[in-house]
């Protein structure tokens, strides 16, 4: 098997090791191509070798075939002077294995292959709302992030009415000549220069003019509406100022407000406004809140699926978008709509992934590191924005520092510090021990990181702080940040230990009995809260290392990770079965333990649970096949995290393992 070397793709890329295949029947004379490149595009690949310096080929014999059944693959050929081609009309999100083998008079060489995923780079314009007037509507949008944009067209339904924007940075464009109380639906299609854009639509009347503009606007319980006075109503001058009642006896003074409600129903919103020369005007909009509309996201997109082991949903900033990588039989990295819980991508990772992010920063960008020796940067429209090689698997959670440094810890227990701006490796550091376990940053942006054989601290720059020693710190396990305390989950018996941050001195142990522990949060008296595998047992602990309570739940715990909730309870799922025959999701009371919450669930969890913007409990499962995917499961239990704590897996909403 002959080492064939591949060039670093483009913007992208899905590049991974090619390979030559072995055809015992072969001359020795039938030379193989050198090297190998291919990049994927959008239904696109292009395919670059390197002929063999040894012999000169008649001509190159170009393969494609599709990992997927019922896609069609196919071939040609490439005359001898050439050593590139393009490959047009593949199928997004499809892997193809492409394969280059060159042609002598007397037969074949063997082949030298590549496997890439062709993906859509056509996004969608988001966030469309139309503005109703007197026979015109304004239709507003925020504008995809492309170079290949190239304008947008905007039709109108019913008249068929066509719209040609040629300026593709324009996100706003009133439509004219209207009738009156005809509801009319716009379509926007974002053009490209390799095509178009599924569109997206909205609907409006003119003439019914709504005093109040809301996005979005239609609300679901617990989600947060950004609340405007409409300017194709209230059109008799600059509004200065305004004055909101919302229907559920709140109020607001803001210009445009941001509001919550927290139960379905119908209100009105009244709002006044004083204009520039302070006369005042006043009007109101009925306001309809429904319940929520989903409880199940199933991991699958095509013929992709996969299952959550260890890890949690994160969050964007906004609290729109969620974000979940599977873990077998692939990588994949799941966004879903926290209020439709519609995909709204898939990106693919080929092998298994589990305990290794994802990370959301401030900007919308998502960190994921992988199994396959690379760490992943996308966009939030899934876009790959770099890849970066590593010396081996990663295991660990990331950890995303305020001034964008990415800390990913292999299991080979190398700690990398990289800049999230341009993918590029500031500094690395080799720790002792085999398998990494868990990444953490400090306020002062010190990074700490836990491997079998200890724990480590380092300043930003890569400067040694100190070691703690003969700390084993659980595969796939996580730190938990208290003040200047670090809790790490340890392995086998030895539970949990506290760690002084500014020295490295082991503060205490708190052993238990029944094998590793995972996922510690804390609250903020200090309290450390963990699972224990063996035991089927949660442990609460105080900030001095006494028992505050344990609770038996009578199911395994592997890889169970709880979350702290504002309303006094931890959530978790099990591993294993109760005593009645299912698996259970459970709500405890901080205070002692005792349950207060109870849900069946038919599909085991091995991950922590977090609560989502929409005050719902969040937690993934493990599925068993392509027709019985892993999910993602929410639960009401209005409430939010606990603030001001470490009270989820990774720290906060995003996962970024950074203290607060």
């Amino acid at each position: 098997m002959k080492h064939i070397n591949i060039i670093t793709a483009l913007l992208l890329a899905f590049v991974v090791c090619a390979c030559s295949d072995d055809l015992p029947s072969a001359s020795s004379d039938l030379w193989q191509v050198d090297e190998i490149e291919v990049t994927a595009g959008d239904m696109e690949a292009s395919v670059t070798w390197t002929p063999s310096e040894k012999r000169k080929a008649n001509e190159y014999l170009i393969i494609w075939e599709p990992g997927t059944a019922g896609v069609e693959g196919g071939s040609q050929t490439v005359p001898s002077g050439e050593s590139s081609v393009s490959l047009g009309n593949l199928q997004n999100n499809v892997a193809y294995t492409i394969s280059v083998q060159a042609r002598y008079d007397d037969g074949l060489s063997g082949k030298v292959s590549s496997t890439v995923t062709p993906k859509s780079t056509r996004f969608d314009v988001t966030e469309l709302k139309a503005l109703a007037g007197s026979e015109k509507v304004r239709l507003e949008w925020t504008k995809p992030l492309s170079s290949k944009l190239s304008g947008y067209t905007v039709t109108v339904s019913p008249g068929g009415k066509t719209v040609e924007i040629s300026n593709p940075d324009t996100e706003k464009q009133m439509i004219e000549g209207l009738t009156n109380g005809t509801e009319y639906t716009f379509t926007v299609v974002a053009n490209y220069t390799n095509g178009k854009s599924v569109g997206v639509t909205a609907t409006a009347t003119p003439g019914n003019v709504s005093a109040i503009s809301l996005q979005p606007e239609k609300l679901t319980v617990n989600q947060a509406g950004l609340f405007t006075a409409n300017d194709m109503f209230f059109t008799k001058g600059q509004i200065t100022s305004a004055s909101w009642t919302f229907g559920d006896q709140t109020f607001s003074s803001e210009l445009s407000p941001t509001h919550t409600y927290t139960k379905a129903g119908t209100y009105n919103a009244e709002v006044t406004v004083t204009y520039a020369d302070g006369t005042t005007e006043s009007g109101s909009s009925q306001i309809t809140v429904g319940n929520y509309s989903w409880s199940t996201v199933n991991l699958a997109e095509g013929t992709s699926y996969g299952y959550v082991k260890v890890s949690n949903a994160v969050f964007s900033a906004d609290g729109t978008r969620a974000y979940i990588p599977t873990s077998s039989p692939n990588g994949h990295i799941f966004s879903f709509n926290v209020w439709t819980g519609a995909v709204n991508w898939m990106y693919p990772i080929q092998t298994a992934t589990y305990g290794g992010g994802c990370v959301v920063d401030a900007e919308g960008n998502i960190y994921q590191c992988g199994t396959d020796k690379k760490v992943y940067a996308l966009s939030r429209n899934g876009a790959e924005l770099w890849t970066l090689a590593v010396d081996g698997v990663i295991g660990a959670f990331p950890a995303l520092s305020a001034d964008g440094t990415l800390y990913c810890l292999t299991n080979g227990s190398t700690l990398y510090a990289v800049n999230t701006s341009t993918g590029k490796v500031k500094w690395t550091k080799e720790l002792a021990g085999s398998t990494a376990s868990t990444v953490a940053v400090d306020k002062q942006g010190n990074v700490y990181a836990g491997t079998y054989n200890g724990v480590y601290a380092f300043k930003s720059d890569g400067t040694a702080l100190w070691t703690a020693k003969d700390i084993a710190v659980t595969e796939r396990g996580a730190f938990a940040l208290y003040g200047s305390t670090i809790y790490a989950a340890l392995r086998g018996k030895a539970g949990v230990a506290a760690i002084n941050m500014t020295d490295g001195a082991v503060k205490w142990k708190y052993a238990t009995i029944g094998g590793d522990c995972y996922l510690p949060v804390c609250d903020a008296s200090g309290t450390v809260y963990f699972t224990e595998k063996g035991s089927q047992t949660v442990f609460a602990v105080k900030a001095d290392g006494s028992l505050k309570w344990k609770h038996n739940t009578g199911c395994n715990l592997t890889y169970t990770g709880v979350v702290l909730a504002d309303n006094g309870n931890l959530y978790l799922g099990t591993q294993g079965k109760a005593a009645d025959g299912n698996y259970k999701v459970l709500g405890l009371s901080m205070n002692d333990g005792s349950v207060k919450f109870e849900q069946n669930c038919d599909q085991q969890i091995m991950s922590a649970a977090t609560i989502g913007p929409d005050h719902r409990l969040y937690i993934g499962t493990i599925g068993a096949s392509a027709a019985i995917p892993g999910r993602i499961m929410a639960f009401d239990v209005n409430a939010s995290v606990a603030k001001n704590c470490w009270s989820v897996r990774g720290g906060n909403l995003q996962g970024t393992n950074s203290q607060q």
